[in-house]
């Protein structure tokens, strides 16, 4: 009996220790993945006709072009419709803020597509919606 009753104290301690090991372990470390993300899906806006003076000094130069803009997002085409006045405007912007000699190349081009994709998100930010991608389906200067 003796044997027993040690037996009992040893393994008792032991076995709570380890059934509260095992239970720690099953709350810390075994966690639910977070619930994904909407997906997000895509829309094009079309900004047709915009027609801008350049920042040119010496010479007065124009920009004439059509942008189409793919944007990422939850829900993309309703806010689209409620902030086209809004993008428009930050297009416009950047794009009076080139010049006529950097435009005619393609680096220059690019730049110029990096700088509306950064204003149209930043005029989106808190849409969340990200510009993925800008095209120009029109472009003529002079």
């Amino acid at each position: 009996m003796r044997n027993r009753g040690r037996l009992l104290l040893i393994l008792g301690p032991l076995i709570l220790l380890l059934g509260g090991g095992g239970a720690a372990y099953f709350f810390v470390f075994n966690k639910r993945p977070a619930k994904a993300a909407p997906p997000a899906e895509t829309c094009e806006l079309t900004l047709a006709d915009l027609t801008v003076n350049l920042a040119d000094r010496e010479r007065p130069h124009y920009l004439s072009a059509s942008v189409s803009l793919v944007l990422k997002g939850v829900s993309p085409e309703t806010v689209v419709g409620e902030r086209e006045s809004g993008v428009r405007d930050a297009v416009i912007m950047v794009m009076t803020q080139h010049r006529y000699a950097d435009l005619l190349s393609a680096e220059g081009k690019e730049t110029l597509k990096r700088d509306i994709a950064l204003a149209v998100e930043e005029a989106l930010s808190e849409d969340r919606l990200a510009v993925e991608e800008v095209l120009f389906t029109n472009f003529l200067m002079d």
